[in-house]
C-alpha cells in the first residue's frame, strides 16, 4: 500500500501521487556495467604487464591476476552493485504526494524519512531537466520555501503536472494569499517552458532524421551481382 495514502489525514484531500522516473534504474545499470568493464580491463592490464613478470607468476600480495576474473574484477563489480542498489533504492522507495494542504516526500525502504512542506510555505517551484530530461520528459523539482530549507524532489515524469497541481491547490487554499493574476502568470510560464521542451524534442528528432537521410544518400549504391 502507498505510504503517502496512509499518512494523509481525514482533514485533507490527496490530489495526486508521483513515483520516481525509471531513469534511476537506467543510471544504476549503466554504472554497474561501466564499473564491471573497468574491473575486467584493470585485471587484464595487471596480468599482461605485471603478472607475467612478477615473482609469484600472477600473484601479487595475495591477489591472483587471472586475466579474466579475479579479486580486482570482484572489487569493481561489488562497487558497481553498490552504486546500482543506491539508484534502485531511490526508484523503489521514494514517493511524492500532493494534498490540498502540503507536499509529502517519502524516502527510504526500511529506515523511512519523510519531508513535508505546507503549501503556504512554498514561494515558487523550479524544474531542472538536463539533456536527457528534455528528451525523455522527466525533471527534478526544487521548491523554494519561505521559512524552511528548500526541498529537492527526485526526478519524475512530467514534472509540470506536479507544479500545476501545486499552483491550483495554493489558489484554492483559504489561508494563502495567491492572487488570480499571479496564478495565471505562473501558468503561462509553465506552459511556455513545457512548449520549449516539446520544441527541443521535435528539433532533436528532426536533426536525427535528417542525419539518417543524408547518411543513406551518401552511402554508395550496392554493386551489381556478377
Amino acid at each position: 500500500m502507498s505510504y503517502v495514502r496512509k499518512v494523509v489525514s481525514h482533514q485533507e484531500k490527496l490530489l495526486c501521487i508521483f513515483q520516481p522516473h525509471w531513469i534511476y534504474v537506467a543510471e544504476g545499470v549503466f554504472w554497474f556495467l561501466i564499473l564491471t568493464a573497468a574491473g575486467l580491463i584493470v585485471d587484464h592490464f595487471f596480468y599482461s604487464y605485471v603478472g607475467e613478470h612478477s615473482f609469484f607468476r600472477g600473484h601479487i600480495g595475495g591477489i591472483h591476476f587471472s586475466g579474466r576474473f579475479s579479486e580486482i574484477s570482484l572489487i569493481f563489480m561489488t562497487i558497481g552493485i553498490g552504486v546500482f542498489w543506491t539508484y534502485l533504492l531511490v526508484y523503489v522507495s521514494s514517493e511524492i504526494g500532493l494534498t490540498d494542504q502540503r507536499v509529502i516526500h517519502k524516502k527510504g525502504l526500511i529506515f523511512i524519512e519523510v519531508d513535508q512542506v505546507d503549501l503556504e510555505d512554498i514561494r515558487a517551484e523550479q524544474v531542472f531537466h538536463g539533456w536527457f530530461g528534455w528528451l525523455l520528459g522527466y525533471g527534478r523539482v526544487r521548491m523554494n520555501c519561505r521559512f524552511i530549507e528548500d526541498v529537492w524532489l527526485p526526478a519524475i515524469h512530467n514534472p509540470y503536472r506536479l507544479v500545476k497541481a501545486s499552483h491550483n491547490a495554493r489558489l484554492k487554499h483559504p489561508l494563502i494569499e495567491y492572487g488570480v493574476d499571479e496564478f495565471h502568470a505562473n501558468m503561462e510560464r509553465i506552459n511556455q517552458t513545457r512548449q520549449e521542451q516539446q520544441n527541443k524534442q521535435t528539433l532533436f528528432r528532426l536533426r536525427r532524421a535528417i542525419k539518417a537521410w543524408f547518411g543513406k544518400a551518401a552511402s554508395p549504391p550496392p554493386k551489381p551481382k556478377a
